[in-house]
């Protein structure tokens, strides 16, 4: 008997699941997918934005995190009012990311924006050395 209960209780969290990833904005499903590249001069950061203008998005560096945030609005077409619209797949929303990237340049980022896909380029400066160590007299 308890482990029918158990597998009924694991069964209804299970459904739940599966019910609040439908929820999740199909349309941002696969935005902001990011790969982050390091080389001793910069951090490169490629971030998915497919049908996003740079009005869209915003980025900023605030104490060694990079951190981009973009907004859509709801497309809409009423070229004709007497069509149902079957399926809708494409709404507004907003995402965001951070990723921590120490010992950046701040005035040197730059970001391009280029086929749905934002390149940000963060160039590095030297860490000051042993900056938090602390000598002992």
């Amino acid at each position: 008997m308890t482990n029918d209960l158990m597998n009924r209780y694991n069964d209804l969290f299970d459904h739940m699941g599966d019910w609040l990833d439908k929820l999740d904005s199909h349309a941002f499903r696969n935005i902001l997918q990011s790969d982050v590249a390091e080389d001793e001069h910069e951090y490169t950061v490629k971030i998915d934005v497919p049908g996003m203008s740079k009005d869209d998005i915003h980025l900023s560096y605030t104490d060694g995190i990079l951190t981009i945030s973009a907004h859509r609005s709801t497309f809409k077409d009423d070229s004709d009012k007497k069509k149902n619209l079957l399926r809708q797949e494409r709404s507004e929303g907003s995402v965001s990311r951070s990723f921590s990237l120490p010992n950046v340049d701040k005035k040197g980022i730059s970001a391009k924006l280029d086929g749905g896909v934002l390149t940000v380029t963060l160039p590095k400066v030297a860490p000051e050395e042993n900056a938090d160590t602390i000598t002992i007299e």
